[in-house]
């Protein structure tokens, strides 16, 4: 049985997600919800289905059995409510909510309802992510106790960075808040949860309003250290590769580096370096991260288990975010096994 769903937002990113759901099994979306029909339109129409502008009168319409929240982070706690107040599941974009409080809340709003969320963190679901967990469990590397990661997409110089989403330079938390926790859930994705982590932030274009580099140091519950070494300023020859930037990480029994491209080179202890040769799907968005994390969806839905960022799960990586903020401004390392300190004077 096939199921339905309503994707809620016409922006840059409900394109990609459409792109990706016509290469989900099992589902279909059938209209797209914007503040206006006008604002739904045009995406409606490359890709067949009904315009709305009216929430009552697209779910009686349609009668959709999940919603696609695609929208911008202060309207999802909104058409949260609407849809778990209907019962039905729901797939939501990151940044989860403006605030951690807010996110808090529509987790608990979903909880409360026995409504499934699931938060659409593509990031971990990219190929080459994935590859790189299973060379893991399988001991490639032995205990891996040190890993690196760099972030350098090369879209946030001059004097009219970030074209493809403009709203960027206006954002007060930026680097972190918005691409930052894709690192820290794929960290945590990894190597399992984040004890304590010490963050420095830096505004180095001066036409933005956040911050663009970042440079976070993560201990790991399991022993590993890991650094997110991240900035958007950097020339890049390819602006915004498949990776964003590469990786490193260093174990027992072996070494691993990842390219911008998605190759893979792996060392063992005492051997010479070699490729790693494994499959990057042709279609969808990045090693076709938002066909697979939208199919995750659609198979926990009909064979049921656990969403793997399900939103209390996916409030660790939440966390993270804000502690990143906490210690940035208060320069000192933060344990995140107490209560975050979100109230970040600007």
């Amino acid at each position: 049985m096939t199921i339905k769903g309503l994707i809620v937002g016409a922006g840059h990113f409900a394109d990609i997600q459409l792109e990706a759901w016509a290469e989900v099994q099992g589902a279909r979306i059938v209209g797209v919800l914007s503040r206006t029909r006008e604002d739904a339109q045009p995406l409606a129409d490359k890709y067949g289905l009904e315009a709305f502008g009216d929430w009552e009168h697209a779910l009686d319409a349609l009668s959709p059995d999940f919603i696609d929240i695609c929208t911008p982070p202060p309207s999802h706690l909104h058409y949260t409510r609407l849809a778990a107040d209907r019962g039905l599941p729901i797939l939501c974009q990151k940044p989860l909510a403006p605030s951690l409080q807010e996110a808090e809340e529509l987790v608990a709003y979903c909880e409360e309802r026995s409504v499934p969320l699931m938060v659409n963190e593509n990031w971990r679901w990219q190929a080459w992510y994935r590859e790189i967990k299973t060379m893991m469990d399988a001991g490639m590397l032995g205990e891996v106790y040190s890993a690196y990661m760099a972030m350098r997409p090369g879209d946030g110089w001059g004097e009219q960075p970030y074209s493809v989403q403009p709203y960027f330079r206006e954002m007060k938390q930026f680097l972190i808040y918005e691409t930052g926790i894709h690192y820290l859930d794929t960290y945590r994705y990894l190597f399992g949860e984040i004890e304590s982590l010490y963050c420095q932030l830096r505004t180095i274009n001066p036409v933005i309003q956040g911050e663009d580099l970042a440079m976070v140091h993560l201990n790991f519950t399991s022993g590993a250290t890991g650094l997110y070494d991240a900035n958007r300023v950097t020339y890049m020859e390819q602006v915004r590769s498949p990776v964003y930037g590469w990786m490193t990480l260093e174990g027992t029994s072996g070494k691993l580096r990842l390219e911008e491209d998605g190759a893979i080179y792996f060392t063992p202890r005492d051997g010479q370096e070699r490729r790693h040769e494994y499959h990057i799907p042709a279609k969808g968005w990045k090693g076709g991260c938002t066909i697979a994390t939208q199919q995750h969806f659609v198979d926990v839905l009909r064979d049921g288990g656990v969403f793997e960022t399900n939103g209390r799960d996916y409030m660790a990586s939440v966390r993270a975010v804000y502690a990143c903020y906490e210690s940035a401004a208060k320069q000192q390392v933060v344990v995140l096994n107490r209560k975050i300190d979100c109230e970040i004077k600007e």
